[in-house]
């Protein structure tokens, strides 16, 4: 049987580790790490794509022995009018053999959801997954799910997402007496079930789960034990290893953890900045890894254990 994306991905997660490197570019910062003269472009917008596309470039290629999957996050691509930088650096990334997930986060009505999985779950599109909102329930994530599964690929629902202010709306208590994210949860499994072969250790329906609630989130490996788990969260936003282990399943898969600012920013951590300079940050980078990683193993590990 052939392997669907989050079966592909847990293998990938298995084989070289369970850190997810996620890719959030901010022109302000990427423009002092390089020294290009802008006489040498055509116009303005080439100088700075030129930044982003050779930074994002760099980067994949460095992490690219250290890590099995990419998180792209387009809000940083389309703040700036480099759309199409997006999507040829998604390819860089595919062509590198890194699983890519598109962070996107899209959601509509029916027909907008469609054109929307069109996009970017077309056979040839470089994503392995993407991020999908549920807010606007079945109608609307259907069409993600329908071409996510005649193409091979995979998409994430939201359910328990990180930021503080989550809790807002996902914690809001419902007339039954439990939470919007467990009804999430059970709508997640059951879209699974619906795209499910039934002989699958993971369907093609993952889940996010921020690393920063991990009460909620040891309660949702319970909800849904045959979704794959995306865990931002760990390191710059707070999250410790320890926080991230109920995640995952008693065979220490079922999930991959992101880390996009902690690994981008790492030159700039106390632990690296006096190691790599500035114009070596991409070194700094491949060290915050690889111990991320190393960390991250242990504390499954560990947790297995107990």
């Amino acid at each position: 049987m052939k392997e669907n994306a989050m079966q592909r991905l847990n293998r990938i997660a298995k084989e070289k580790g369970p850190l997810l490197a996620g890719l959030d570019p901010q022109l302000d910062e990427i423009i002092p790490l390089y020294d290009f003269k802008i006489e040498e472009f055509q116009n303005e917008n080439d100088f700075y794509a030129a930044y982003m596309y050779t930074y994002c470039k760099d980067y994949i290629t460095s992490l690219s022995e250290e890590i099995g999957a990419i998180k792209i996050n387009s809000a940083f691509f389309e703040a700036v009018g480099m759309e199409q930088v997006y999507w040829d650096i998604a390819r860089f990334a595919k062509n590198k053999g890194l699983f890519v997930i598109g962070d996107l986060k899209r959601a509509d009505i029916g027909n907008s959801s469609a054109q929307y999985a069109q996009g970017f779950l077309s056979a040839d599109s470089p994503f392995d997954a993407i991020t999908i909102n549920p807010y606007f329930g079945t109608d609307c994530v259907k069409p993600f799910l329908d071409l996510a599964k005649e193409n091979g690929k995979g998409v994430f629902v939201l359910v328990k997402t990180s930021n503080p202010s989550s809790k807002e709306i996902q914690d809001a208590i419902l007339i039954d007496g439990k939470p919007v994210y467990e009804l999430v949860a059970k709508m997640v499994r059951d879209w699974g079930d619906y795209t499910s072969n039934y002989d699958e250790d993971y369907n093609l329906v993952g889940a996010v789960i921020g690393a920063t609630h991990p009460v909620q989130a040891k309660r949702l490996r319970q909800l849904m034990p045959h979704t794959f788990f995306l865990v931002p969260g760990y390191g710059a936003q707070g999250a410790t290893a320890q926080d991230i282990t109920v995640n995952f399943d008693m065979n220490g898969g079922g999930a991959i953890v992101n880390s996009s600012r902690g690994i981008m920013n790492a030159y700039k951590n106390s632990k690296w900045k006096n190691l790599f300079s500035k114009e070596k940050w991409y070194e700094a980078s491949v060290a915050e890894a690889i111990r991320a990683k190393g960390e991250l193993k242990d504390a499954i590990r560990y947790y297995l254990e107990q």
